[in-house]
């Protein structure tokens, strides 16, 4: 039978993450005037997103958006996957 990758697991540290989000949170939508983030964090929206809520919605399939299931970990600066 055929093979498919159905999920995967990714590892980053809690920095990166964070950096990455908050480059992201200051964003508007030019249509709305709203925060782009409220879009990217699902039930959370702009006021409760965090950095793993933020990557946590953009690795679920079921949001439309991720082709298959991402598993986001953060990992303390300066620690090694188990």
């Amino acid at each position: 039978g055929a093979q498919a990758v159905l999920e995967y697991q990714l590892f980053y540290r809690a920095r990166y993450a964070e950096d990455a989000f908050a480059s992201c949170q200051g964003v508007r939508l030019p249509a709305t005037g709203g925060y782009a983030i409220a879009t990217m964090c699902g039930r959370y929206g702009a006021q409760l997103c965090t950095a793993q809520r933020w990557l946590d919605f953009q690795g679920d399939k079921s949001n439309g958006l991720a082709p298959l299931q991402i598993r986001f970990h953060l990992l303390p600066n300066g620690s090694e996957p188990g």
